[in-house]
Formats: structure tokens, C-alpha cells, sequence
């Protein structure tokens, strides 16, 4: 609104000159409290946010370093330096040597740490410093498995968006300011009635943003200046809520071998099917079902995590690949995406890993009170087709064909902590193991009977 001119009402434009400049101020130090606390909130949402990162890389690396998968950790950090704010991703391991960095050519040389960073501690350390006149914020994350130190991740993230924002909105408060100055006096009574309810709105909202609340959102009331301030603290509120939504999670079990082919062609990766001889082993908790009319759901979900560990560590031991998850089973496949010419010594020698494990595990569990479990074990050797099923946008690698379903129903058939071999299983691994012959089964789906063979354990060397 402008003033008209040529009124005699002094006083009314002294009032309307002071009510500018008392609205004028206001809107500094209103400007000013949001800048700060938009600032603290965006350094512990970008700081929140590296420690995520830096944990869910952490928890894909374990294993990988574990593994001596430098793949893996190389594809982990790929993935990872998508995002524009990560300045850097570095894997060492225990002997301070990288593993796997996001400037390849510093893998498997000592890690250099700016002189004025603490070393790793035994828990995630942030610290912050400078590098080319940009602030960096260092995560550091130790990484153990089963109390074994593996390694350090350490991670940088850049705070070239918290600079940004801040300087975008100490703009548009300026302007803002500037722009109010050359309102009409006449309407600054009118104006200041109509900015103290968004200012009221915008200080409760930006406390909220403050207090780690980001699904705020003040309604635009007015198209001025004001209104932009409003648009751009929406602006920031959901991008801050879109970056906390960000948090890399693993939904599933990829093989290495299958990051292999996707690396080839990572913007159509698709593996075809073929067929190729494999060894399949299926692990099913023998008496799942009564045991968990026994178990509160709290304890079953972590049999079957302990169920799970042990499981897949044993046949990634064997350079296998778990395939599914199904309740209490899991199928392993081994010779499948890459050949072994010993998948089926593989597939058998992880089978008598878990079975070791889950005795192992049980006693610990009566040591602490709990009912412990045993485990069926089926094993086949046979053709199958190997490939990718799904869609683009979610893809997963199986193998299907009799072997499959014959290692299905020796798991079904196997008793309490017996691991039982269909007899081209046996025959692959006869200088291997000592096993029992029990004679000729019919199985569901299969015409033809087939010869079992019950494993005793290695032969004796």
C-alpha cells in the first residue's frame, strides 16, 4: 500500500515511520534468531545425517573387510559419493591401510589424516575441520565384528550446504528488510498487523525445525516479502525432512559376483539366464512352529537372527551366495553366478559349518536359560537356470530346477542336526566325507526315486 501524498496527518506518517522501523527491527532480530537456529539446525541435520551414512556404510563394509572383498567396499563407496555433500569415503584396515577410497589412487597406501584430527576411538568420533578454506565434518567408525577390530571408516562430509542456505536466507532477510523500508507509511499500521501472525508462525515453526521437527510447514498468507521468507523456510523445512528421510538401508543380500555383472552395465543390469551345474543347500529349524507357541515374539525374532548369522556367515565362508529367506529357511546356492569346480566340497563343507555352529549356539543358549534348536540339512547337485527375475526396479538373482526341489525335500526329510546328499552330491564328494547310504526315497515332484546319503562328518586326513 503506498501513502498518499499531500496529507496533512504528520503525526499519522511520524506513527507510521515509527511503527516501519519498529516493524523493520523486529524483522532483523527475527531474522537474525532464524538465520542462527537455521543454522544450528541444518549442521546437526548435515552432521546427523554423515553419521548415518558413515554407520550404514559401516555395517555393509564389516563384512566385506571381513571378506576381503575390496569389491564390495569399492562398490559401497560409488554408491555412496552419489551424494554431492560427501567430500570423501575411505575403508582401512587394522593396519591403517586403505582398503578401498573414493580416489583410487590411494588404495593400499597408509592412510594420511590432517595432523590436527584425533586418531580413531574405540566409538564413532566427529570432528571438524578445514581443507581449502571449506569446513569438513570427519566421521570416524570403528569397525568390529564378533569383537574383532577389522578396520576404520572414515568418512568427509562438506558443509557447502549449510554455507549456502545460510547465505541464500541472510539474503532474503536483507532483502526483505530493504524492501519494507520503501513501503508506504500509511500502510505500516495495516502491514504490521498483517506480518505478526506468519512472524508468530515462523519463529513457532523454526523452534520446531530447531527441536529436530521437520514436518512443519507454514501456510503463505501474502504474496510480499514476507511471503517469500515463508516460502523459502518451507523450502528449507523439506529439504531438511527429504535429507532425514535419506537413510541408506539394506533390503537385501546381493552377491558379490552379481555386483560384478551389474558393474559391467550399471544402467541396465540384467543377468541373463543359463543354465550351469550348481550345488543347493536348503537349512530349516527343525520344530520352528511349536517353538514359537513356547517363545514370546521378541525371542523368536532373535532365534532367527542367531539363525541367520551363523547361517549366512558359513556359506559366505564357502564363497557361496543366500539365496532366500523363507521363516525359519535358508537356501544357499554355490557354483552359481561365478563356476566353482568344488561347489558341491563347498556346498557340504558349509553345511557341516552350520551344523557345528548350531550345536555350538545351543549350548550357549542353555548356558543362559534358553531353549536351545537343531537343524535339518538337505544338499543336491544338479543342473539348473541361473539369472536375474524381476523388474527394473527391483531385480533378484535365483536359480531354479530339480536340484532345487530335490534339496528341498531332503531338507523336509532330514532329522534333528543330519545333513542328508542326493547320490550325485555324494558322488562329487565321496573322498571327502564319511556318509551312511539310507537306500532310495520317492520325493514330491520327482518321478524317479532318489538315492540319499546321510553325512557323518570329514574324512579322517
Amino acid at each position: 500500500m503506498k501513502v498518499g501524498r499531500g496529507s496533512a496527518l504528520s503525526l499519522k506518517v511520524k506513527l507510521s515511520l515509527l511503527i516501519t522501523g519498529l516493524v523493520v527491527l523486529a524483522v532483523l532480530l527475527v531474522g537474525v534468531s532464524l538465520l542462527r537456529q537455521q543454522e544450528q539446525a541444518l549442521t546437526d541435520a548435515v552432521t546427523k545425517r554423515g553419521v548415518t551414512i558413515a554407520a550404514n556404510l559401516a555395517a555393509g563394509g564389516k563384512s566385506a573387510l571381513a571378506t576381503n572383498d575390496d569389491l564390495a567396499l569399492n562398490v559401497l563407496i560409488r554408491e555412496a559419493m552419489h551424494d554431492r555433500d560427501l567430500a570423501y569415503v575411505i575403508f582401512a584396515d587394522d593396519k591403517g591401510v586403505v582398503r578401498a577410497h573414493s580416489d583410487v589412487t590411494a588404495i593400499g597406501q597408509p592412510v594420511v589424516r590432517p595432523a590436527s584430527l584425533a586418531p580413531p576411538q574405540a566409538e564413532t568420533l566427529v570432528q571438524r575441520y578445514h581443507r581449502d578454506g571449506a569446513e569438513i565434518i570427519d566421521v570416524s567408525v570403528p569397525l568390529v565384528f564378533s569383537k574383532t577390530a577389522l578396520g576404520t571408516l572414515y568418512l568427509g562430509f562438506g558443509t557447502g550446504a549449510i554455507t549456502a542456505a545460510v547465505s541464500q536466507a541472510r539474503n532474503q532477510a536483507f532483502i526483505i528488510t530493504a524492501f519494507m523500508l520503501v513501503l508506504g507509511v500509511g500502510g505500516a499500521v495495516l502491514l504490521a498487523t498483517l506480518m505478526a501472525r506468519p512472524i508468530h508462525r515462523l519463529v513457532d515453526a523454526t523452534n520446531a525445525v530447531a527441536q529436530g521437527n521437520f514436518n512443519v510447514s507454514v501456510p503463505v498468507t501474502t504474496r510480499d516479502e514476507l511471503g517469500v521468507l515463508t516460502e523459502s523456510f518451507n523450502r528449507m523445512a523439506r529439504s531438511l525432512r527429504e535429507k532425514e528421510m535419506i537413510k541408506r538401508a539394506f533390503t537385501r543380500y546381493v552377491a558379490r559376483e552379481v555386483v560384478e555383472e551389474v558393474l559391467k552395465d550399471p544402467e541396465h543390469a540384467m543377468l541373463t539366464g543359463e543354465r550351469r551345474e550348481a550345488t543347493v543347500v536348503f537349512c530349516d529349524i527343525r520344530g520352528f512352529t511349536s517353538m514359537t507357541e513356547r517363545l514370546t515374539p521378541e525371542e523368536v525374532v532373535s532365534l532367527l537372527n542367531e539363525f541367520y548369522t551363523l547361517t549366512i556367515e558359513s556359506i559366505f565362508k564357502h564363497d557361496g551366495t543366500v539365496n532366500k529367506f523363507m521363516g525359519d529357511a535358508v537356501m544357499g546356492v554355490f557354483g552359481a553366478p561365478i563356476p566353482h569346480r568344488d561347489h558341491a566340497a563347498r556346498a557340504v563343507k558349509a553345511a557341516l559349518d552350520i551344523r557345528e555352529a548350531v550345536v555350538e549356539l545351543g549350548a550357549r543358549r542353555r548356558t543362559l536359560g534358553k531353549e536351545p534348536f537343531e537343524v535339518g540339512i538337505g544338499v543336491s547337485l544338479g543342473e539348473v537356470i541361473a539369472g536375474t527375475i524381476g523388474t527394473e526396479e527391483r531385480m533378484e538373482y535365483t536359480v531354479i530346477g530339480d536340484s532345487v526341489n530335490v534339496a528341498a525335500r531332503l531338507q523336509d526329510r532330514a532329522k534333528a542336526g543330519s545333513i542328508l546328499l542326493s547320490r550325485g552330491t555324494y558322488e562329487a564328494v565321496s573322498d571327502l566325507v564319511d556318509a551312511t547310504a539310507l537306500g532310495a526315497v520317492t520325493v514330491k515332484g520327482r518321478h524317479e526315486p532318489v538315492e540319499i546319503y546321510e553325512v557323518l562328518g570329514l574324512c579322517a586326513r
